[in-house]
């Protein structure tokens, strides 16, 4: 079966007057975007911003939708969930549906989760970030999120190590982690070109290599780094409120 080019199913006036419409109905309660959002950035300057802020809508997705996020975050307006889109909730886990549930729910208890230190210490603020690569776009195209007082959140999917390494260099360089209270990366899955699986050594040397990515990035930082939120292209991918303010210990405790 071909891959379908889903920038040409309909034309960006089309997908913009789709999600402005299902965002200002009094009747829609969240945006569950269906999948990981290929081509969702060419929205951005098209959106009437203006008129979304008139209505705080919920919006739920990850990965490409990454950059339509943080766009909601720098316009200051509706409120951003990353996390598990519908075609990914076809194989989440009972724990992700959940989780899932709770976040959009706006509980006041949430779980706790125990984070792994690359750089310990205590931070506190609201949520920003996603896929690295939409990240680093998102910087290029102007429309990344302000990180001051913010915990960063990363993911990325399948790729080489080094392309994961290029993409932090270039995030780090670009002055984006400047003010930020703290970093927590999700699942950084290594895997070969065109998204070739990796399986056996070359795997396990993949992952190391990734590992040694992130003690290299926290060794940049300034601010408290930590690792293993279960967040990303994965079937246990936990839903991050960006509007909610969030604490991790110096233990490495996850409150929100």
């Amino acid at each position: 079966m071909p891959r379908l080019n889903f920038k040409k199913v309909a034309s960006v006036e089309d997908r913009v007057a789709d999600f402005e419409q299902a965002w200002m109905d009094p009747e829609v309660d969240l945006v569950l975007c269906a999948r990981g959002g290929t081509g969702a950035e060419d929205l951005l300057d098209k959106l009437d911003w203006a008129k979304l802020r008139t209505r705080k809508q919920r919006v739920l997705g990850f990965s490409n939708i990454t950059m339509l996020l943080n766009a909601m975050l720098k316009e200051k307006a509706g409120h951003p969930f990353s996390g598990p889109t519908l075609s990914q909730l076809l194989y989440a886990t009972p724990k992700t549906l959940a989780w899932l549930s709770k976040a959009i729910a706006e509980e006041k208890a949430m779980p706790d989760v125990k984070l792994r230190p690359l750089r310990p210490g205590a931070c506190k603020g609201p949520a920003c970030g996603g896929h690295t690569a939409l990240v680093l776009k998102g910087i290029q195209m102007g429309w990344a999120a302000d990180t001051k007082g913010r915990i960063v959140f990363l993911e990325t999917s399948v790729r080489e190590p080094s392309v994961i390494r290029k993409t932090l260099d270039d995030i780090v360089a670009s002055g984006y982690f400047n003010g930020c209270a703290g970093v927590v990366f999700g699942e950084l899955t290594p895997g070969g070109p065109n998204r070739k699986k990796l399986t056996g050594k070359a795997l396990a040397d993949a992952r190391a290599e990734v590992a040694q990515i992130r003690k290299d990035f926290a060794a940049k930082m300034t601010c408290p780094v930590y690792e293993g939120y279960p967040y990303g292209h994965i079937s246990k991918s936990f839903t991050i409120d960006f509007l909610r303010e969030k604490t991790i210990s110096s233990e490495g405790i996850l409150k929100q």
